[in-house]
């Protein structure tokens, strides 16, 4: 995710970057079912890690920063997920990420630095495959013949 732009200041052209280079969370869901259905609710640990850049090109000098930082914070969202074949199942998720504020520059182009709040929407579709292992074996009825001198039991009497 990638954002940015220019603008002219009274001391130069200043072009400022955001970058989040790497993104990630950790949830548990809880639904309802519905037939091949599940209608569900998440919530967890979500992290980034973001670079943020600034030029300030003036007449007499230019001035460049970077900093990178790693951001940890929480997660919700929802979503629907539906079992279309056997062990197949495709969902569409949505997902907002709130990062908590970070100072950057801490005074390498303003004094003090710039706070800078991270919150992120994403809507999320996949496919996913079930693999059910350790789940049990396929059911199969068991026959045993009878044994020699026993009699077998039939349902309807003979008169």
């Amino acid at each position: 995710i990638k954002t940015g732009g220019t603008a002219a200041t009274a001391f130069g052209t200043l072009t400022v970057g955001d970058k989040i280079d790497a993104i990630g969370s950790v949830t548990g869901r809880l639904g309802w079912t519905f037939g091949p259905g599940l209608i569900y609710a998440k919530g967890g640990w979500a992290w980034a890690d973001q670079t943020l850049s600034a030029t300030l090109v003036g007449p007499l000098a230019t001035a460049v920063a970077s900093q990178t930082n790693f951001h940890s914070g929480w997660t919700v969202g929802g979503g629907l997920e539906y079992m279309f074949a056997p062990n197949w199942s495709g969902k569409v998720e949505y997902m907002y990420v709130d990062l908590g504020t970070t100072t950057f520059g801490n005074g390498t182009l303003i004094a003090g630095g710039v706070g800078v709040g991270h919150t992120l929407h994403t809507i999320k579709g996949g496919i996913n495959y079930h693999f059910n292992w350790g789940a049990p074996g396929p059911v199969m009825a068991r026959f045993r013949a009878p044994t020699a001198g026993c009699r077998s039991i039939s349902p309807t009497r003979h008169r």
